[in-house]
């Protein structure tokens, strides 16, 4: 086989080749949760075994198809300062269901605060001054304070990793999205939203976040192949 580095340009001596040998598994996700951004953050809501509600944000999260619609999410094994599994996860496991709120603008003052590992029990919503709302077609109550909520049903559960390894075990939940509820004020017609009034909020690498909306928004023009002129092709 020839050199497939043939006939391209040579690597610019200002970069650095940053390599996974000899780094931490937390290492390793930092350098990844550096790089794959803004991430869009579901703040997700379930039910606990005594009826709670439980509220946490992940920005491991991104949809998958539209039909049947399904989103994915990570969710690490354990616990960050102890060995127990996530509050979230353990719901999720025992009843098959939750609902993303979108994460925007209103809730972001308190995303740190929800995401700290309370003891299990505790109300997250509470302590941010967040209200829980009865959803559709879900038993987990969504955010009133959130102006999205996406009930969803959990239909494949892929585990990797090492689940006893913080930063390395992790639970891919693959859910269908039952349904959505949205608050008119976001929508530029029925049925559909319109970009500029949803005011999300994206994770950067740790401790930056950033809004989408203003300035920050731009647009482009999508031409298919097919309708470039012939020069263009």
């Amino acid at each position: 086989m020839g050199n497939p580095s043939a006939g391209l340009a040579p690597t610019p001596a200002t970069w650095s080749l940053i390599e996974f040998d000899d780094r931490t598994a937390a290492q390793k996700q930092g350098l990844l949760s550096h790089l794959v951004v803004p991430r869009p953050i579901a703040m997700i809501t379930t039910l606990g075994p005594a009826g709670e509600l439980n509220v946490a944000p992940y920005s491991y999260y991104m949809p998958v198809c539209g039909e049947p619609p399904t989103i994915a999410i990570t969710i690490g094994g354990i616990r960050t300062a102890t060995d127990e599994p996530k509050d979230t996860w353990s719901n999720i496991e025992r009843t098959g269901e939750f609902v993303v709120n979108l994460t925007n603008d209103a809730l972001a003052p308190y995303i740190e605060t929800v995401a700290r590992e309370y003891p299990v029990g505790v109300d997250e919503a509470a302590i941010a001054g967040w209200e829980g709302t009865a959803s559709r077609m879900v038993a987990a109550p969504s955010l009133v304070q959130s102006p999205a909520h996406l009930e969803c049903r959990v239909r494949e559960v892929i585990d990797r990793g090492d689940l006893d390894v913080r930063f390395s075990g992790f639970h891919l939940v693959l859910a269908e999205v039952l349904c959505i509820t949205v608050d008119e004020s976001l929508l530029a017609e029925p049925g559909r939203i319109d970009p500029e009034k949803v005011t999300p909020i994206g994770r950067m690498g740790f401790p930056y976040f950033v809004t989408a909306t203003g300035d920050a928004l731009f647009q482009q023009e999508r031409i298919e192949y097919a309708d470039l002129p012939a020069d263009a092709r």
